[in-house]
């Protein structure tokens, strides 16, 4: 999935699939892209450079309810679009996660 702030797509595509829901109080973004990603025949290229470096804070960081609430909403975002996934899968990403500390 990529990050947000580093996604840079054309006005057709909130015109065509709308804007962030509103439904979601954390995870708005996660949707957004897994809504527009999911569908057939999005041409779309990866640019291997950084360009953003985020901190850690916000409300998707600020402790453990707000991280399950963010991994339900991630959950429910990808049964709506189709994406196969589960609970355990999403945890799996925190070990990932904790390594970037290591090695900034």
């Amino acid at each position: 999935m990529p990050a947000h702030p580093t996604l840079f797509v054309r006005r057709r595509l909130f015109d065509q699939f709308g804007m962030f829901s509103r439904e979601y109080r954390i995870a708005g973004d996660y949707e957004w892209i897994a809504r527009v990603f999911s569908k057939p025949g999005l041409r779309y290229n990866y640019l291997p450079e950084v360009l953003v470096r985020m901190r850690t804070g916000g409300i998707s960081t600020g402790g453990w309810r707000n991280t399950l609430l963010l991994n339900k909403e991630v959950l429910r975002a990808c049964r709506e679009h189709g994406i196969p996934t589960n609970f355990l899968k999403l945890l799996s990403k925190y070990p990932a996660k904790m390594l970037e500390f290591l090695h900034p």
